[in-house]
């Protein structure tokens, strides 16, 4: 992300959008107030294919910066002498839903449902590194040669990080097996700081999915509401099981420790879907699409305004402020928290001629606080919306 130039006569503050929905856990989610000037989230979403280059802005005085030692032609595997990075998984917000699959879906193409009328047990998996050092993969694409770590997904238009992730629904009091997830590949990057460790991130210093990785003390986030991040209950009877959760499991990513990569979550499976709420940030039951549906959202955070001046939020250059990738959607709501099309403060899909959003909107007199919701323009996609923020007097 480009450093945001600073407007005479406004105020600004940068902050990254999460694709993160960032679970429930108040020590998962961090809050910034408008003001904090240092960048502690990131768009939880991918990003388009891109051939791109060796990051140039690594610091030059660290030998243990990753990106120093691309760079400079070394390998992008940690040095044994250098800080390691520990990656633990965490399972949030457990969803149970039903919906139809056309036999052309991306969904299907890759392999991680069937055509037709599936049950679906859906959760957010948020990664850590609760290292010292950080995880870097570095970009997909090195001078118009892709990285054999990853893999292109057609459907999706992005690479991923090969076979990351596996999901597998337990027995409760056996290791036997009840339902397989898909084996998820992952687009790694800093999407926030984990229960306040780590340090704030400068702008443009942030992993993305052209140059991945996962800084110390922060997490990558993959939001329940993307497509695939799930596994498929279909034929499995009611009752209590236990979903399982491994990372890294072949060990192509060098830690310090791989003791603490698999967890467990204990889930309820009902005899019937639990009834549709009205809750914006469950994934969709159906393909939804623009910035007006009501579901597929993922809650940022919320932010302060000195009320009567007028807040612009974007992730977008073109607007000037912010960038994205992907074709991503943002909502404003009053106060803290979700809300739905019927009483947003304000959305956007595309603005300034591109698929990035951009919004204004006048702080609220008697609220001087609003939430910021960020989503894939078709519910389930994956994007990247870096948001910044600015007041300004009428």
């Amino acid at each position: 992300m480009s450093a945001a130039m600073r407007p005479i006569g406004l105020a600004v503050f940068t902050l990254t959008a999460a694709l993160i929905g960032c679970g429930d856990d108040p020590a998962v989610t961090p809050t910034v107030d408008a003001g904090d000037a240092a960048v502690d989230a990131v768009a939880s979403g991918m990003d388009a294919p891109a051939a791109v280059d060796v990051p140039t802005t690594a610091d030059v005085v660290d030998p243990c910066d990753p990106r120093r030692r691309l760079r400079d032609g070394g390998l992008i595997d940690p040095d044994p002498s250098c800080p390691l990075p520990n990656l633990i998984p965490v399972i949030d917000r457990v969803q149970i839903q039903t919906r139809s699959f056309a036999p052309g879906s991306c969904e299907v193409m890759e392999g991680c449902t069937m055509p037709g009328r599936r049950r679906l047990l859906r959760f957010d998996l948020i990664t850590p590194n609760i290292g010292a050092g950080d995880l870097y993969l570095g970009p997909p694409v090195i001078n118009n040669r892709p990285d054999g770590r990853f893999e292109y997904g057609a459907c999706h238009m992005h690479y991923h990080f090969r076979g990351y992730a596996d999901y597998r629904l337990m027995a409760m009091s056996s290791d036997t097996e009840v339902a397989r997830g898909h084996k998820q590949s992952f687009c790694l990057l800093d999407s926030a700081r984990y229960m306040d460790m780590g340090r704030a991130l400068r702008p443009g210093e942030a992993y993305t999915c052209v140059d991945q990785g996962i800084h110390a003390g922060w997490f990558d986030l993959y939001d329940r509401a993307l497509d695939c991040q799930y596994i498929d209950i279909t034929d499995v009877p009611p009752g209590r099981y236990r979903v399982r959760a491994r990372i890294n499991e072949l060990r192509g990513l060098t830690e310090s420790s791989y003791d603490d990569n698999e967890v467990f979550r204990e889930v309820e499976i009902p005899a019937t879907d639990p009834p549709v709420s009205n809750d914006p940030t469950d994934a969709c039951a159906a393909d939804a699409d623009g910035a007006a549906r009501d579901c597929g959202w993922v809650v940022d955070r919320a932010l302060s305004c000195t009320p009567g001046t007028r807040v612009t939020v974007g992730c977008n250059a073109a607007c000037g402020a912010g960038s994205c990738a992907g074709n991503p959607v943002v909502r404003v709501c009053a106060g803290d928290g979700p809300c739905t099309h019927a009483s947003a403060v304000a959305e956007n899909d595309d603005a300034c001629g591109t698929q990035c959003p951009s919004v204004s909107f006048m702080c609220p007199l008697f609220r001087n606080r609003y939430t910021v919701m960020t989503g894939g323009s078709r519910a389930g996609a994956a994007y990247e919306c870096r948001l910044e923020a600015t007041e300004a007097r009428p």
